[in-house]
Formats: C-alpha cells, structure tokens, sequence
C-alpha cells in the first residue's frame, strides 16, 4: 500500500476502534505486516509483527481476487479465543491485493453473562453439568499458526496442573467437556491435537464428548 492508503485506512481503523469498542479487534495488513492494531491484546498481535501463514493465505487466495471482502468467518487465535472474523480486501488501482483491514469480535464475555443468567434459575451444579453455550459452526482456518500451542494456552488459563499423561477418566473427560464448550473441536486439526495433549486416541473424545 502507499503512504496515502497508509494514512486513509489508519483513520478508519481508528475510528473503528472507538466506535466498536473493546470487545473488537481491529487490525490494518500490508501483505508483509501489522500496520496498525486496534485491542490487540483480543488475540495477543502487536503492531509490526508479521502477517501468519494463514492470512497470506486468505490474501492471497481466488476469492480475495473476485471479491471486496470475507465476512463472518471464525478462526482461532493464537492465545486460544474463538473469534468472528470479517475481512475487507485492500487492492490498489490495478485491482491487486495489497492489503487488508480485519474485524475480530471476541463474543466470550458475552458467552459467560449468558451462563451467569442461566444460574439465576437454576442451581450451579445443574448448569455445570448440563447447560453449555456454544456457538456451532464448520470446520474454520485458523488465525493460529499452530493449534497446540492455542490448546495449551487454553489448558492453562483453566488451571490443569497435574502431567496430562497421569489424568484420570474423570480429569479427563472434565477437560475435553471445558475444552468442547468452548469450541474447541469445531476447528480443524483440534481432535487430534487434543487426543495427544491428553495421550489418548482421538476416537476415544467421541466417548467423552
């Protein structure tokens, strides 16, 4: 992009960010890097930092080239939050790809305010066990460069301290239940992942599941 798409689209994302507020990550690419971030730390990206493989991909792909923008896609970031994504395509005069500006919405505040009024009506044990918010979907591209490393994020931000290979059955199926409420297994690659992560094959998370 040149200076003046630079300029022009630092403001939009700008106002942007003001006007959505803190529950959307706004982001301008070149084709190379982060040129501007708006609540970076949805998805932990910083300014200046390198475009993933993943957007390069989809920057780079048929229908970046056939359309103005990909909207309401869901893709997994790399400190483990599922997001719906909308991408506008940047092109320059002679209609190539030249960048992109991004909307990430993290909707999880709004996942647990929803639990929160579940647990109005009805007692905690009941809505730990049988009421999970979830947001279903296909199989997605991800924003994360590796998907283990989002799942050991997610692993972590939900206290499992012991080795994963001495879990027990009851551990076990704890952690896939947190881990499919959250959405886990609808990205791509996640079932397998996981079954390694907990050193069990991955025909065995249907059981669990």
């Amino acid at each position: 992009m040149n200076e003046h798409d630079i300029r022009l689209y630092s403001d939009i994302v700008e106002f942007l960010g003001n006007v959505l507020g803190p529950d959307y990550e706004i982001i301008l690419y070149d084709l190379n890097h982060i040129l501007m971030i708006i609540n970076g730390e949805i998805s932990g990206l910083k300014r200046g930092a390198p475009i993933s493989n993943v957007m390069k991909d989809i920057l780079h792909n048929k229908n970046s080239k056939a359309s103005k923008w990909g909207i309401h896609y869901r893709a997994l970031s790399g400190n483990g939050k599922i997001l719906r994504c909308s991408t506008m395509y940047i092109k320059n005069e002679k209609g190539k790809v030249a960048g992109a500006l991004n909307i990430n919405f993290d909707d999880n505040r709004y996942k647990e305010l929803s639990g929160m009024i579940f647990s109005l009506c009805h007692p905690d044990s009941y809505v730990s066990k049988n009421i999970s918010i979830e947001i279903k979907g296909n199989e997605q591209e991800l924003l994360s460069e590796n998907i283990s490393v989002a799942i050991d994020d997610i692993l972590k931000r939900i206290n499992i301290r012991l080795p994963l290979n001495k879990l027990n059955h009851l551990e076990r199926l704890d952690i896939i239940r947190q881990l499919y409420q959250k959405g886990i297994f609808s990205m791509k690659g996640a079932l397998k992942a996981v079954a390694i992560k907990l050193s069990c094959q991955y025909v065995q998370i249907f059981k669990y599941c």
